[in-house]
């Protein structure tokens, strides 16, 4: 048992959240397990400190992006660095019609956030299984703050930015989902202005998933469901 962290969790986080994390922990050394909290934020809930352009060095500047042109900053390209964008990423990405909010300083691609309005699948998890939501809301997914940049809140300013203009478009807000024993993460959410709305269970069984929703996730059509492969 690593002590040293989970006397900085229960600091951090409280002492129920971090017996929570533990044991979640214990949990997956029997089998893999998982929970995600559902969330969401609208321009009603949002921390509108985190529109304050005044807030953001003049080194960066950001913008909304169609995936397209997010191209020359994948791997292989004549930009491309060490951002971890790929190219079988990025023609899923344009086939969804899906679109960045991306930070740079000058021509180096430092910091992004991903949204769409479709199903998405669950590669990374299980490609079989894509998770649905209403249309009218935006899943965002797939972020990234180069090392060399973090602490300058540049994940918070973007996700913001994005709302600010997507909502602008018709759309009601962002959805998504976080691991439930990611602790830093939910907190980070839930200073940005993220609500909890409800939960997405997860158990592997085999070579098999099986997921769950709770009563919470149907106002926002919020589920995985089983796909053609």
């Amino acid at each position: 048992m690593d002590i040293a962290f989970y006397r900085e969790a229960v600091t951090q986080h409280g002492v129920g959240a971090t017996l929570y994390h533990a044991a979640f922990r214990a949990a997956n050394r029997v089998a893999p397990v998982a929970a995600w909290n559902a969330i969401v934020v609208t321009p009603d809930t949002l921390n509108h400190a985190f529109l304050d352009r005044t807030i953001l060095s003049e080194r960066y500047q950001g913008r909304l992006l169609d995936a397209v042109e997010m191209r020359p900053y994948a791997t292989g390209s004549v930009l491309g660095s060490d951002c971890g964008l790929t190219q079988t990423f990025l023609d899923e990405a344009i086939e969804g019609g899906d679109r960045c909010y991306a930070f740079f300083e000058g021509d180096s691609l430092v910091n992004y956030s991903w949204y769409t309005s479709r199903p998405k699948r669950l590669t990374e998890i299980s490609p079989a299984h894509e998770l649905r939501f209403d249309p009218t809301w935006v899943y965002t997914y797939n972020h990234f703050t180069h090392t060399s940049h973090r602490g300058h809140r540049l994940h918070a300013l973007g996700m913001s930015a994005a709302l600010e203009q997507l909502t602008k478009n018709g759309h009601r807000g962002f959805v998504c989902y976080v691991d439930s024993s990611n602790l830093a993460s939910l907190k980070s959410c839930a200073r940005m202005g993220y609500e909890v709305f409800g939960h997405v269970a997860l158990l592997k069984v085999g070579r098999s998933y099986v997921f769950a929703s709770s009563p919470g996730c149907k106002k926002y059509g919020f589920r995985v469901v089983k796909v053609a492969s």
